[in-house]
């Protein structure tokens, strides 16, 4: 089982609907190659809040979730990317109870939340960056390989210019989650990338 380690470089605003999306950008330790992952804006709160080692008033619900493994006296050891199909990424939280490994089930989004909170390690099978990971060199300015990612809480709002294969990986991604908006603005985008 080959497994690459990664960290989260940050996230991307994109005003593809009403609601807005936000890229959750990960990268290789190495910095050889950059994975956009499509995720909502309360994922998007939470990742940018212990990004910047904020705290809310309340907890969030990926605090509470921390707070109540903690009493329990279960430690998250690592995230597991381990499949990507039809522009999902499937992962599992890998929790250590004693001597128990429990393997949980959990969107990507919420996968990443908790592991900046326990700071532990984010790793994707060598499969899943065959098939969504996008080279550096492949990547022109301003996407997704800056020095400096952009924020949620910055109010610019940021287009990056997409190939092809993402935005019909995005379309897909929008479509299966039933996001008709961003699919709408997907497909537009598709149309004018190829009609150039």
């Amino acid at each position: 089982m080959d497994r690459i380690k990664l960290k989260v470089f940050g996230l991307s605003y994109q005003s593809m609907s009403q609601t807005g999306a936000y890229a959750l950008i990960l990268a290789e330790e190495n910095d050889a190659f950059r994975i956009p992952i499509i995720i909502g804006i309360a994922e998007a709160q939470s990742i940018a809040i212990q990004m910047e080692h904020l705290h809310s008033q309340r907890p969030l619900t990926h605090d509470l979730m921390k707070s109540l493994a903690d009493n329990l006296g279960v430690v998250l050891e690592e995230v597991y990317i381990y499949r990507w199909e039809s522009g999902i990424f499937y992962s599992e939280l890998r929790f250590r109870n004693g001597e128990e490994l429990l393997k949980i089930d959990s969107r990507t989004s919420d996968a990443i939340a908790l592991a900046l909170r326990y700071n532990c390690p984010i790793y994707i099978a060598a499969s899943v960056i065959a098939k969504t990971a996008i080279p550096i060199s492949d990547l022109t300015a301003g996407e997704f390989s800056g020095q400096k990612p952009v924020e949620p809480e910055k109010s610019e709002t940021t287009e990056y210019n997409f190939t092809i294969e993402e935005l019909t990986r995005l379309l897909d991604e929008a479509v299966k989650n039933e996001d008709y908006e961003s699919a709408s603005r997907f497909r537009d985008m598709l149309k004018a990338r190829k009609e150039e």
